[in-house]
């Protein structure tokens, strides 16, 4: 239920038919509009002539007992706060025409209709505000709640409709800010106070896009449901879509429940962004589904709104310089030298010691490791010019893999070198499913027929094809995977972090496939290396990184017997040794003697990687990665090491990144150059 109370809302909403009446010396004037349970009026005080607005309960409702107990409980919890930024109730009562309120009239409009305004005429279609805008309604609405929380009243349905705006001069940074519609507020338990309530455990109230996890199960709540809810609101008004939104209220609310927020928006706002960057951090916080990891109370997010830069602050007086006196003594003058000069060694000492705002880890994305393996299929030579034949070839597909009789070594070559090449062209095309199918027909079909070898005695061709057919499979399922969850995002759907069971069968054979020794001691090498490879690339993206680095390293013992390196990548063995060493600090492998980094940076520079922009900022994201490392290793040298790594790295940050390398740096050089230090700190303005 919401009812605003504002001067732009339908006039022609509600019935007429109490129009000109008078209510306990309140003149009925015109309707204003109507909700689900109340219509309400715009009213004159016949003996102060001042305005308010009467709020009837719906006739209809008036013997609804629960109606009826929800209408008195607006007006209690209405009527018990009395703030700049809540509405306020002047009075309530029956009469012949039913149960009413009396409250403040406002003159302006809701949130949700300046959004909805500004919506329509955006190019975008998106309706929102600046952050110079948003963050001091943003904090008037936090002033608002923190009073009725303070009073031990939880509003439970904070939503735009319900935040009015009173323009004063037309500037929206300076409107007024009033709540409304209490409708559904919960008294909780507090010291001196028993819990009043119409709602009991199980039950759920609100609106489900902005509902808590914890309002959507029906648990007790408290003043952090508000706070999840406020998180919603801001990310709306700051990028005009609504965070979560499913096509009915039942799965809004398991979204809520079971989905972490998408605020891909938000961080495409804050890169380049410092306000907006802190504006991300904060909507994270207050839309954690444990209720413990947002913030403890509106105080605290006050705090860290407050932090966020909007300009030059306009309060801020400039200290006159003391003028003295012609006869004033020297040793005065003296004195206050002398306290000038302790209070700045003292602000300096103190400034040093004052720790550093540190940013989450999680927020830095610090457990993927960089850079990203990379892995491209070989194209057979005159592949094109052969299409043709290998899809005639293909429609004998479903006989050869049915034919159970032991073939000749030759013609067990034939058969799995068609169902190969059938791969490859449907992995050419795109269609993984059939790729995958093709290629996994090929590596049972080897498997079952072991005995029948070929290109020589001791099976070199099969081992080669297995070693094919297993990599291809995985590679062609793994490609399949990431085309389904795009499209489960891109549709708005929730998506299983768990690998499907395709991809799950093909990496376990690949893995029994790289355990053989006979495989691993007579393979051909270039293909062993493609196998490691694959198999490695996707266990990192399954964060199954301790598995990960057993394979980058064997990968990388393998890469020495394979002409040019890598064929299949520009940076050969380089880019896999930075990958490693990203790996040894993921899983903390932490070294003291020898240093990953130390010899896989230098390599990866030296076979010309960083030249593009990309390439550049994932090389600044290795030295600020390699720094963290450093500083793990907690001695003097590390400590300076790290600061050069972070040094290095800063000039090619950006967002939280360069501020949270600014800050490690800061806390390195500390430990060795404490006056270095403080000019890093000032330098930097950290």
């Amino acid at each position: 239920m919401s009812e605003n109370f504002g001067h732009n809302q339908n006039l022609n909403a509600a019935p007429n038919s109490m129009t000109g009446r008078i209510l306990d010396r309140w003149e009925i004037l015109d309707a204003i509009g109507e909700g689900g349970m109340s219509e309400v009026y715009r009213a004159r005080h016949v003996i102060m002539n001042k305005i308010g607005a009467v709020k009837f309960l719906k006739a209809d409702l008036s013997q609804d007992e629960n109606a009826v107990k929800r209408f008195q409980q607006e007006a209690m919890t209405s009527g018990s706060l009395a703030h700049a930024n809540v509405v306020q109730v002047y009075d309530c009562g029956a009469s012949e025409h039913g149960f009413y309120l009396i409250l403040e009239f406002l003159e302006g409009s809701s949130l949700a209709d300046l959004l909805d305004s500004r919506r329509e005429n955006s190019e975008d279609g998106r309706g929102r505000l600046s952050l110079e805008e948003a963050v001091p309604i943003f904090l008037k609405v936090c002033h608002g709640l923190g009073h009725a929380h303070a009073k031990g009243i939880v509003h439970r349905d904070m939503k735009p409709s319900n935040i009015m705006l009173i323009l004063a001069g037309g500037d929206l940074k300076d409107a007024q800010v009033k709540l409304v519609d209490f409708g559904i507020a919960k008294f909780v338990q507090s010291a001196g106070r028993d819990a009043h309530s119409l709602t009991k455990t199980g039950e759920v109230f609100g609106s489900p896009v902005y509902m808590s996890p914890e309002q959507c199960m029906g648990r007790a709540v408290d003043g952090r449901a508000d706070i999840y809810s406020l998180g919603c609101l801001m990310f709306e008004a700051l990028t005009g879509r609504k965070l979560i939104n499913g096509r009915n209220a039942t799965e809004t609310m398991i979204k809520h429940v079971e989905e972490k927020p998408d605020l891909t928006l938000l961080e495409r706002m804050a890169a380049d962004s410092e306000g907006y960057a802190m504006m991300k951090t904060i909507v994270e916080r207050c839309l954690e589904k444990d209720p413990n990891n947002r913030f403890a109370d509106m105080e605290e997010l006050e705090d860290a709104l407050h932090a966020i830069p909007l300009g030059p602050r306009l309060d801020t007086e400039k200290r006159k310089p003391d003028k003295n006196e012609k006869d004033a003594r020297l040793l005065i003058f003296s004195l206050l030298t002398a306290a000038v000069a302790t209070v700045f060694v003292m602000s300096l000492a103190v400034y040093s010691l004052w720790p550093v705002a540190r940013v989450q880890e999680h927020l830095l994305q610090l457990k993927q490791p960089l850079p990203p393996l990379s892995y491209k299929p070989l194209v057979p030579p005159g592949f094109t010019e052969r299409k043709a034949r290998i899809l005639r070839n293909d429609s004998s597909i479903s006989l050869v893999s049915k034919d159970t009789k032991t073939p000749t070594g030759q013609t067990l070559k034939s058969q799995v070198q068609t169902l190969l090449a059938s791969a490859a062209l449907f992995l050419e095309e795109k269609n993984y499913a059939t790729a995958g199918s093709r290629y996994n027909d090929a590596y049972e079909r080897l498997k079952e027929f072991d005995s029948c070898t070929y290109d020589d005695s001791e099976g070199s061709g099969n081992r080669r094809d297995k070693l094919i057919s297993a990599t291809g499979a995985v590679w062609a399922y793994y490609q399949l995977e990431r085309v389904k969850k795009q499209r489960a995002l891109d549709a708005g759907l929730s998506v299983s972090s768990s690998p499907g069971r395709d991809l799950v069968e093909s990496e376990h054979a690949l893995e029994d496939l790289l355990d053989d020794g006979k495989i691993v001691e007579k393979g051909d090498p270039q293909w062993l290396n493609r196998a490691y490879t694959v198999f490695a690339l996707v266990l990192e993206e399954q964060q199954d990184l301790v598995k990960a680095m057993e394979v980058v390293s064997k990968n990388l013992k393998l890469d020495g017997e394979v002409v040019d390196g890598d064929a299949y990548t520009a940076y050969g063995s380089a880019l896999k040794k930075a990958n490693l060493a990203e790996l040894c600090r993921i899983t903390e492998k932490f070294d003291r003697e020898k240093d990953p980094y130390e010899k896989a940076l230098p390599e990866l520079e030296k076979a010309g990687y960083g030249k593009s922009p990309q390439e550049a900022k994932v090389m600044a994201q290795l030295r600020f990665r390699h720094g963290l490392y450093l500083l793990e290793l907690e001695h003097a040298g590390a400590y300076k090491l790290a600061f050069q790594e972070f040094s290095r790295a800063l000039p090619a940050l950006s967002g939280l990144e360069r501020s949270a390398c600014a800050g490690y740096a800061y806390e390195s050089i500390k430990h060795y150059d404490w006056f270095g230090s403080l000019l890093f700190r000032f330098k930097n303005a950290i």
